[in-house]
Parts: C-alpha cells; structure tokens; sequence
C-alpha cells in the first residue's frame, strides 16, 4: 500500500494500530536455540512480508543482514530503528544498525555489548550540511525555501557514529572518509545490492543491439525524495539549455508540489524532459527505458551508493555521477567533478565525445562489474567477513 494512499483513506487510530504492528518487534526470527543473541536495529517490515517488495534493496538486505548473523551462531531480534520503548539489553552481545534501539544500548549498560554501526549514507552531519547548502543555493536562485526537497535528518544520533565498536558502510571512499572525521576505529565496506528484474541474456542482448548514436542522447535521473538534495533542479536547467539531448525523469516528482511549482516549464512543457514520475521497474516503461537510454546521471550532494543507480548500472546504464553520490565508477563511469551546472556540461561532453565502441565497452564492463561485484551472494560474503573480523578482533 503506498503511503500517501494510506495516509489519505486510513483513520488516524486504524492508522496507529496498523503501524504498531508492522513496527513491532521481530524476536528469534529464526526460532534457534544459539547462546547468542543479536538485536539488528534497522526495520521490521521485511521480517513481516511474504512477498516480494522491489521499492528499495534494503528489503532483501535486512534479511541477509540476519541471515549471516544466523550463520554465525546468533538467535536474531529485529527492531524497527525508531523502536523508543524500553529495551531489555541483557541477553544481547551483539547490537548492529542504528537508531535508537543502538543508542539505547548505551545508556545503563551492566553486561558487555559489541556495537556496531551500520551506515546506510555518509555521515548525518556531511549529509544534512550538504543538503542545506543545496537548499539556499536554490533559494538564491529561485527566492523560495524549500527545505522539504533536501534530505535532512532531525536527530544526529551522534553516539552511534562515535562510540560504537566499528562501522559498515555502503558506498565509496567519500562515503568511508565522511565517518573518519568522527570515528577512530575501524570502518569496513560492502556494496549495496540490485534488483535481478531483467534477465542477464536479456541485458546481454539489450547492449548488444542498442543504438549507441542515439542512446548517448539520453539520460535517465532514477531517484527517491529530496529532488534538489539528489540534483534534479541542476539537471532541470541544464537539458533545458540543451534541447539536443534528452532527460528522462523517474521519481515521486508529485511528493514535492514546492519543486514541482517552480520547475513545472522544465518538468511538463520542454520537448527533451520526459517526466514519468514514480515507476515500478518490473514494468515494460522501465524496460523501455534501458533500451533507450544509455546514461543514469545523477548529481547528488550525499548518498551511500544509491540502489536506485546501481540497479540501473546491473542493465548496463553507465554512471555519470558527483563522488558524493556514493558510486563506485571504477573505469566504465564517468565523475561529476563539482555539483553544478558547468561541471555538468564538463562530464556529459566528455561522455558525448567518447567513441560509440567505447561505449559499448564501457556498457558491458558496467553490467558485468555491477551483476558480480553487487550480487547477494557478494553482499552476504562481505558482510560475513567483516563481522567475522570485527567479532574476533573484540571478543
């Protein structure tokens, strides 16, 4: 059920029922009978669900999350992060994630308790000034605030990224060094996961017959909420300024009326804008738009390597990023150097000037590197390795 639905027709005490029970915790998801136990502070809806929910990774993530720690002898609870009511934290050697169940552990502690992070972006603190920095530099453009286009978290939590025993992040050096301003231990990496939602032959064939004259035209910005925190409004004057080249817009563009107002010419009246608005990518309009298009830009100012772009990149869609969208682009991306407008125009007439049989090359070795490196199977042996060392390493 999408939110705004739910929010819409769900009476407000219906409402608090039905979010008490998704959100309630998950205890001994595996049923075992281990003589550790785990609590993972992240969220309980995966633990809850039978089917399949493509909206973000960290759906299936969360369940590899537990599965290793299964693996590795542990009785499995699950909180929901936000989980503020009292915690019993006696039974637990382990806490991993973040939000509040973590940071509870802290307080009133009697029994030793290994704590790990688990960093999903960059740093809250880099996140929310980089977003803000955004925010005016809009405003000063545009005369209007319009902070509900960033991604701005309220709560620091700043005992989690400082006193915890070690830290799991997703994404690139930027991500890992925006915790090293307040974390003296050891920050470990694993990559984010995709989607498998079209078959590997298929994308084979996909990049095999595309039109690259034409495909290099094309470029597909595939992102959540926070538009201006994630670039749209720079990409939005850009293609604006180059009718010759084609942006495709997939998002919840209609979540953010503040933004949609202000760039309404951009986003509905402008020949090579294509706005689709929120798309499922099980659906042929996603397809359609991998055979298309070539490129997934995306000039955000924080993130820790976006599924969104990465399922992209597992269909062969090159990245052309800013380092601080958390992507790893090794030698078949293309670098944002600064987050605007000229640095655009820099990267995307590099991109244009690079021959079509590089390109295809560059196509195949993203889709190769994405589907092996960003597998679940690499995902859960990361992690496996990291929490395997960093157990030892305490215990």
């Amino acid at each position: 059920m999408k939110i705004k639905f739910f929010n819409k027709i769900v009476p407000q005490p219906l409402k608090k029922l039905v979010l008490k029970y998704t959100c309630k915790p998950v205890i001994n998801y595996y049923k075992t009978d281990f003589k550790k136990n785990v609590l993972l502070s992240y969220i309980v809806a995966p633990f809850k669900s039978d089917s399949p929910n493509y909206t973000h990774t960290n759906f299936n993530e969360s369940i590899i999350i537990a599965e290793v720690f299964r693996d590795l002898g542990f009785n499995v609870d699950v909180y929901n992060y936000d989980f503020e009511s009292k915690i019993n934290y006696f039974k637990y050697s382990v806490v991993f994630g973040f939000g509040e169940p973590l940071i509870g552990s802290f307080f009133g502690r009697k029994n030793k308790i290994i704590t790990v992070y688990y960093g999903t972006g960059m740093h809250i603190c880099s996140q929310n000034h980089n977003s803000l920095s955004r925010i005016k530099e809009v405003y000063v453009k545009k005369k209007r605030w319009l902070p509900e286009s960033g991604r701005i978290v309220d709560k620091a939590w700043s005992i989690q990224t400082t006193l915890v025993d070690a830290i799991i992040t997703l994404g690139n050096e930027e991500v890992l060094n925006s915790y090293k301003l307040f974390f003296e231990g050891e920050i470990y990496n694993t990559p984010v996961t995709y989607y498998s939602v079209i078959e590997a032959k298929k994308v084979e064939d996909i990049i095999n017959t595309k039109d690259y004259k034409n495909a290099k035209y094309h470029f597909l910005w595939f992102g959540s909420s926070g538009l201006i925190h994630k670039g749209l409004d720079l990409l939005l004057e850009y293609f604006y300024q180059h009718p010759d080249l084609h942006l495709h817009i997939c998002g919840p563009i209609d979540n953010e009326p503040g933004f949609q107002g202000i760039y309404h010419e951009e986003l509905y009246n402008t020949p090579n804008i294509h706005t689709y608005g929120f798309i499922d990518i099980t659906s042929n309009l996603f397809r359609d738009l991998i055979e298309k298009c070539l490129f997934a830009i995306f000039p955000s100012c924080s993130e820790g390597e976006p599924s969104s772009i990465v399922n992209l990149m597992a269909n062969g869609i090159i990245p052309v990023v800013t380092k601080n969208a958390g992507i790893r682009i090794k030698d078949f991306g293309y670098l944002i150097p600064s987050i605007d407008i000229d640095s655009i125009h820099e990267t995307v007439s590099i991109a244009l000037n690079t021959e079509e049989s590089n390109l295809r090359l560059r196509s195949i070795k993203c889709f190769e590197d994405t589907r092996k490196s960003h597998s679940i199977e690499a995902y859960y042996t990361e992690l496996k390795g990291h929490l395997e060392h960093i157990l030892k390493e305490i215990e």
